[in-house]
């Protein structure tokens, strides 16, 4: 009897093990499920961050194409501008050149047409001298 007693404790210890063995089992795979649906949930946003990554980068890489070849074109067209800049010069101290030389040779036409008037004048009064020469 002695031994039936323990057996039947044994028994009562066995399935009070059993049932918080099953309660802990119950509790573990919802704990499991709980945890793949949170790995699944980040898995997804992980997903999604990697496609916004991507999209960015695509976005990023094609903005600074447009960057590189706007900034190309406005290098030569700063170097054709400063091409034409050095040539106006060139052809403006030229310009400035044949000016002064226009400035000089009218100055010069127009002091030799003053010294051809008053040789003019002088050979008149020269004249004039000899008449009133003359005359006395």
């Amino acid at each position: 009897q002695v031994s039936q007693n323990e057996l039947d404790w044994f028994h009562q210890d066995s399935e009070t093990q059993m049932k918080k063995w099953q309660q802990e089992k119950k509790e573990n795979r919802e704990t499991l499920k709980a945890l793949k649906g949170t790995v699944k949930k980040h898995s997804d946003t992980n997903e999604r961050y990697l496609k916004s990554i991507d999209d960015k980068e695509k976005q990023y890489n094609a903005c600074l194409n447009t960057f590189l070849e706007t900034s190309n074109k406005f290098a030569n067209e700063k170097g054709k501008l400063e091409e034409l800049i050095k040539k106006s010069q060139g052809d403006s101290q030229e310009c400035e050149k044949r000016a002064v030389k226009a400035e000089v040779s009218v100055l010069q036409t127009w002091k030799e047409t003053e010294i051809w008037k008053l040789k003019g004048t002088i050979a008149k009064a020269e004249g004039n001298l000899r008449v009133l020469k003359a005359l006395s």
